[in-house]
């Protein structure tokens, strides 16, 4: 029977003792921070309030921006495939399952195996007719920094392309493609073509969908602190991704080429102790970080990039940050070679790893269990008989 998680423990954080104050840090973040975004929204006058309608915007808006709530889960429930519902005109689509993969490093044979293994795309690659409310999001490090891979690229651009109509196919950028772009920039030779490097560009750094925050990494305090001036100026979450690409990439601030500028998604090497430190207000940032996505409505972050003591960890850190549901999606796919997460609408989950398979028992078995969680299981309609297929209908008759 498949691993579920149905709660969301919360505990209270232990006071740290270490004292945090790092003025090098508060200076960057003072005048290297502000000054540019202050610089690039006084310029960008279609990020203000009363931009006019014609204002020209940003092509990578996340396209299912979803009003956020919180749902109270039941103490024992049973899994079972649940309708969506019906979205009304001009309502964004709900997604009633989402499949989540991270960090496959070039391995585009474990991003296949795990479409196929829930029913989304046959062996070949190609998605089902039919699919509807599904998303698939990938968490970043589609890539190997040091050799990507140019067919790699092109599968996922397939993929993308082709998604039904519908779904979607969700790519966030972790730091093995910020690397990419850096070096590219830098003038560093690559396999890859200026068209594949615009591809890379285009793709969001975080994705929203409900009460859940998708990232590479850790939501670090860098993050952060820009998204509550972004909250301040009543930026709405499907600006935020338009926001991070100028930010990062249209030259208004120096991030980008900055090695430091990787942590705005979560590239911290010690996640315990960078949470555990205060910072000058006498907070940990453990705790501003709760606070911080409690106040826009966000409970669940699903991230990768960093695996922990065990294959894929879900309530990750839950002493440091108070509150907020952690889960790490890093499977450890050089060892394990396929990996995923699957998630509900109403919030539980199934972790899928090789520990999966053995409770399953066969690779048969636990791809027609994760069909019917996914709702992705095709009943046979017809019967064979000496060769013939003979319609169900014409059996009962």
């Amino acid at each position: 029977m498949l691993e579920q998680t149905t709660t969301c423990l919360t505990q209270t954080a232990p006071e740290p003792q270490e004292e945090w104050e790092t003025p090098g840090f508060w200076h960057r973040l003072r005048f290297g921070f502000q000054e540019a975004l202050r610089h690039l929204w006084s310029a960008d006058a279609s990020l203000s309030a009363d931009a006019s309608p014609s204002a020209e915007s940003s092509t990578d808006q996340p396209s299912d921006p979803t009003p956020v709530f919180q749902t109270a889960l039941p103490p024992d429930p049973v899994v079972e495939v649940v309708a969506p519902p019906v979205p009304t005109e001009g309502s964004p689509i709900p997604f009633s399952r989402t499949l989540v993969l991270s960090d496959t490093d070039n391995d585009f044979r474990s991003v296949l195996q795990m479409l196929w293994l829930t029913g989304l795309c046959d062996r070949n690659g190609s998605w089902v007719p039919g699919l509807q409310h599904i998303q698939v999001v990938h968490t970043g490090d589609w890539l190997n920094k040091w050799s990507p891979n140019p067919y790699v690229l092109d599968g996922l651009k397939r993929l993308q392309e082709t998604t039904p109509e519908g779904c979607q196919l969700i790519l966030l950028n972790g730091n093995h493609e910020l690397s990419i772009l850096q070096m590219a920039d830098k003038g560093l030779r690559t396999s890859l073509t200026a068209d594949d490097l615009a591809f890379i560009r285009r793709q969001h750094l975080i994705h929203v969908d409900r009460d859940r925050l998708f990232l590479h990494g850790y939501p670090s305090t860098d993050l952060l602190m820009i998204l509550q001036q972004w909250q301040r100026e009543q930026v709405d979450k499907e600006d935020w991704n338009a926001r991070l690409h100028a930010l990062f990439y249209d030259g208004h601030s120096p991030l980008f080429r900055d090695a430091r500028g990787l942590r705005l998604i979560g590239d911290i090497k010690n996640p315990k102790l960078y949470y555990a430190q205060k910072s000058q207000n006498g907070l940990s940032r453990g705790k501003q970080t709760a606070t911080l996505l409690q106040e826009w409505g966000l409970t669940t972050v699903i991230h990768g990039h960093k695996p922990g003591s065990e294959i894929q960890t879900d309530h990750e850190l839950r002493e440091e940050i108070p509150g907020i549901r952690l889960i790490n999606n890093d499977n450890r796919i050089r060892q394990t070679n396929w990996g995923g997460l699957l998630l509900s609408d109403q919030g539980y989950t199934v972790f899928i790893n090789p520990y999966t398979l053995r409770a399953a028992g066969s690779e048969k078995n636990m791809r027609k269990q994760l069909c019917k969680w996914m709702g992705t299981r095709r009943k046979k309609s017809s019967l064979r008989a000496r060769g013939k297929t003979i319609p169900v209908a014409r059996l009962a008759a």
